[in-house]
């Protein structure tokens, strides 16, 4: 179930028609009324926010972590799947995607586009990797964060590439190394009362991060309801 509001819930729609859980919806920035959403029932719909029902469904094999619009494009989108691939679809011809990616070694837990051409995903392998749309192989393969099993966001401002890990830090990538810039590390938290040592090993983690539009502030959250902003300098 899909639920979009706008102003204050002067209008509400409510889009029922995937079967299991939703773990990801985008709007194209081409057009507005146009939403992409992928499911856990290996389906990716195309909707109308003029319109009760999709307009059109690319079934896939395999439960669909993330969707995200091609930028500048109401039609191509590119899909993260259980099947450790990302899937490029015209929603013109939905029976066949355009191009399959594969190189990761789990789930596909995020997309994001660093350009018109150019995607980067993230796995629960604990890899980033960046492909162009115009090839199957992997351009490069970004580590040193830690991703087995959460999702710990993924943000990119075109050139540089931002994602959580399960050491509770975030780590930040220039698009053309390898290797990490920077981490921050979160500070860990229990209580007041009983505060986690600094040597002590947590569950805590980074769920969340987004960079600010042309700037190079980036808000992250971590699994124990902390935000941090930062301003990289």
């Amino acid at each position: 179930m899909i639920s979009f509001s706008f102003g204050f819930i002067l209008y509400c729609s409510t889009l029922n028609e995937h079967e299991k859980r939703v773990w990801s919806v985008d709007f194209s920035d081409a057009d507005p009324r146009f939403l992409v959403s992928g499911s856990d029932d290996c389906k990716v719909k195309l909707w109308s926010v003029t319109q009760q029902n999709s307009g059109t469904t690319i079934q896939t094999n395999a439960n669909v972590c993330c969707v995200k619009f091609v930028p500048g494009s109401s039609y191509t989108i590119a899909c993260g799947s259980a099947d450790h691939c990302i899937h490029y679809y015209d929603f013109r011809q939905p029976k066949t995607p355009l191009r399959i990616y594969e190189g990761h070694k789990k789930a596909v837990s995020y997309v994001k586009f660093a350009s018109n051409t150019e995607l980067i995903s993230a796995s629960t392998d604990s890899n980033l990797k960046l492909w162009s749309l115009n090839a199957r192989d992997c351009v490069r393969s970004y580590t040193g964060h830690v991703n087995d099993k959460n999702f710990v966001g993924l943000t990119t401002d075109g050139s540089y590439v931002a994602c959580g890990s399960e050491n509770n830090s975030i780590y930040v990538y220039y698009k053309d190394l390898p290797y990490p810039l920077l981490n921050y590390k979160f500070e860990n938290y229990r209580s007041m009362i009983h505060p986690v040592r600094q040597d002590e090993v947590t569950s805590e983690f980074v769920s969340a991060v987004a960079w600010r539009t042309g700037s190079p502030v980036i808000v992250a959250a971590n699994s124990q309801g902390i935000i941090k902003v930062l301003e990289l300098v």
